[in-house]
């Protein structure tokens, strides 16, 4: 053999027989385990505070706007476009009072001027009927005296003629002139007498001229439509120059601030509202629009709610009346209000006392929340009187400073035990 291989094979049982004598020693030099019995120490959980709280319930539902006052422009005669207003364009605000649109009036000018000179002729008739009446009165005045004479003429050559002083011949000519005069007054009479209904057929003539003045008046007040309020154009369909017809659509206003959002509710939703809504609807409300990540918010108002419900849907519609120029809360670059857009309505309900708002997911299926007393976890019942959204409202089984567990806990037995994380302590 060789003398390396001689002092590796020396070196190799050097190392093994120094790893068997460290093993023995620590085989015999180890302690013995202690027995100790094990600490009952509890999950670790996250709690929260109850705390009683009045709240308003609201009720959430979505909706269009639309303009509460909407007044479609249309022609009440016929003629030509002559001047249209620069502000009756798509999206332009008018003022009250404004002529938008204005048809050719001169026709109807010329025809209230005809009708004023009807009046008048009819009022020179009447004044030469009543002239006439001065003269035949003045006629018959002068046929009395003419009567009264001719008759004493006649009683006078009477008594003559008994005493056969002058011929019968002479008396037959004075009673003819006495019955000629009788005659005259009569007709003259029976010609004033038919004044009377000439009077009134005149009289009737003239009103009918004084209606069908007012009627030409009121034609060409009609050459111009007029904006009867502060408005925002809503649709222009005509241009000047262009001839239009009676009762044809020439565009549409709605007026500024007036504006409302009808919203379907649920019925289960219904028992939400402030009480004697369907006697008198009135309760607050924010309309909020979303336009990325910010909101706009406008007060509104319920204002009435239909009578009728929605078949297919099962829902009654609530209309709610918004001023586009009040705003609920601060808004990052005001947007007005329009119609046409989509938004969300939150109507404040009935006020509730002592509720408690809790987080969805701290309750669980049958009705009850887990909390801590004295370190051990307590299954407690609660009465849910609504959930909304990631929240639920509690109005029986909580007091006020109850520990709520808001950790998710699987197997949950009531009495087992917990730990409180230190930041809840």
């Amino acid at each position: 053999m060789k003398k390396g291989a001689f002092f590796r094979a020396i070196r190799v049982v050097v190392v093994l027989f120094g790893s068997l004598v460290i093993s023995i020693l620590l085989v015999r030099l180890k302690p013995e385990a202690e027995r100790q019995l094990p600490v009952e120490t509890g999950r670790l959980v996250e709690v929260m505070p109850a705390k009683a709280e009045k709240i308003n319930l609201y009720i959430e539902a979505y909706g269009t706007v639309r303009p509460r006052e909407s007044l479609s422009l249309v022609a009440e005669i016929r003629g030509q476009i002559v001047d249209i207003h620069p502000s009756l364009e798509e999206g332009s605000f008018i003022q009250a009072g404004t002529t938008l649109i204005r048809i050719d009036p001169r026709t109807y000018q010329l025809e209230v001027n005809r009708r004023r000179v009807q009046v008048k002729q009819v009022e020179a008739e009447i004044k030469r009927l009543q002239q006439e009446v001065v003269n035949l009165r003045a006629r018959i005045k002068i046929a009395n005296s003419d009567v009264t004479l001719a008759k004493k003429e006649y009683m006078r050559l009477k008594q003559l003629i008994d005493k056969n002083v002058i011929a019968q011949s002479q008396l037959d000519k004075t009673e003819q002139t006495y019955l000629a005069s009788l005659e005259r007054l009569q007709a003259l009479e029976n010609q004033l007498a038919l004044t009377g209904p000439q009077n009134e057929q005149l009289i009737a003539s003239r009103d009918m001229a004084g209606v069908l003045l007012q009627e030409a008046k009121l034609d060409l007040e009609r050459t111009g439509i007029i904006a009867p309020f502060d408005g925002w154009v809503l649709e222009k369909v005509v241009e000047k120059g262009q001839h239009v017809s009676a009762g044809q659509y020439l565009g549409k206003i709605y007026n500024a601030g007036e504006l409302e959002v009808e919203v379907r509710i649920p019925v289960k939703d219904f028992k939400w509202l402030p009480d004697r809504m369907d006697k008198h609807p009135s309760a607050d409300a924010d309309i909020i629009f979303a336009s990325g990540e910010t909101q706009y918010i406008w007060s509104g108002q319920v204002t009435r709610i239909k009578a009728q419900m929605e078949e297919k849907t099962r829902t009654i519609p609530v209309v709610v009346e918004v001023d586009e120029t009040l705003t609920a809360g601060n808004t990052d670059g005001f947007l007005r209000l329009r119609p046409g857009m989509f938004v969300t309505v939150k109507i404040k309900g009935r006020e509730i006392n002592n509720a408690y708002v809790l987080p969805r997911y701290v309750v669980y299926p049958d009705g009850v929340v887990y909390t801590v007393q004295e370190d051990r976890l307590k299954v407690k019942p609660v009465n849910i009187l609504r959930n909304y959204k990631e929240t639920v409202i509690i109005d029986d089984g909580l007091s006020d400073g109850d520990l709520i567990i808001r950790s998710p806990i699987s197997s949950a037995t009531d009495g087992m035990r917990v730990r409180l994380k230190p930041d809840d302590r």
